[in-house]
């Protein structure tokens, strides 16, 4: 279980202290700009931070911001001078350290990014799973289980609001969040029923 969620907290790009906070989408023009896809949750404060670094503890890497673009920004980055530059940089993450988001000391201040990788258990303190990921398809957040056996109707995979409700504690200095399944699963149920209808 350790080694399946930390190998999806460094997919999803949070690892040994880093946060991925943007990526390189390609080339835009001929003079070497960027496709800059960010990841904060505003969009511009991906150039507010200090310095970002190419990978996990690598090089460091100065962006200028140009202009919106319709999948996030145009940016010029220092040393690619050419389309050929920009372009090779395709898929590139952007990371910066996760300690300078908050202090740890705070249980009650964690981000998304914390979640993925946790262990997710029942109010009894089984455990269900492992939080793979923290999606928002437009109304709300929500946290992708991968279930330790498949629901009957449902699968491998529960997508769990991420609401008091149906997570009453996250404890990311412990590794867990406690999920009311249950009460989440009586939900998929009544909204199966009600489709039938």
């Amino acid at each position: 279980m350790a080694d399946r969620s930390s190998e999806e907290r460094r997919h999803r790009g949070v690892e040994d202290g880093w946060i991925c906070v943007g990526a390189l989408a390609g080339a835009h023009g001929v003079r070497g700009d960027v496709r800059l896809k960010s990841f904060t949750e505003d969009p511009e404060a991906i150039f507010a931070f200090a310095a970002l670094h190419k990978g996990p503890n690598g090089p460091t890497v100065s962006l200028k911001r140009l202009r919106e673009d319709k999948e996030g920004f145009i940016a010029r980055m220092d040393g690619v001078k050419n389309r050929e530059d920009a372009q090779a940089l395709k898929g590139t993450k952007l990371y910066v350290p996760r300690d300078i988001f908050a202090d740890e000391d705070d249980e009650d201040e964690f981000y998304l990014a914390d979640l993925i990788g946790l262990d997710a258990r029942n109010e009894a303190g089984e455990s269900l799973g492992f939080v793979r990921a923290v999606e928002n398809f437009g109304a709300e957040d929500l946290l992708e289980v991968v279930l330790n056996a498949p629901l009957p109707g449902l699968g491998r995979f529960a997508f769990i609001p991420f609401r008091k409700v149906f997570v009453p504690v996250v404890n990311v200095r412990e590794g867990f969040v406690s999920i009311a399944f249950d009460t989440w699963v009586e939900t998929q149920v009544s909204e199966r029923d009600e489709e039938a209808d």
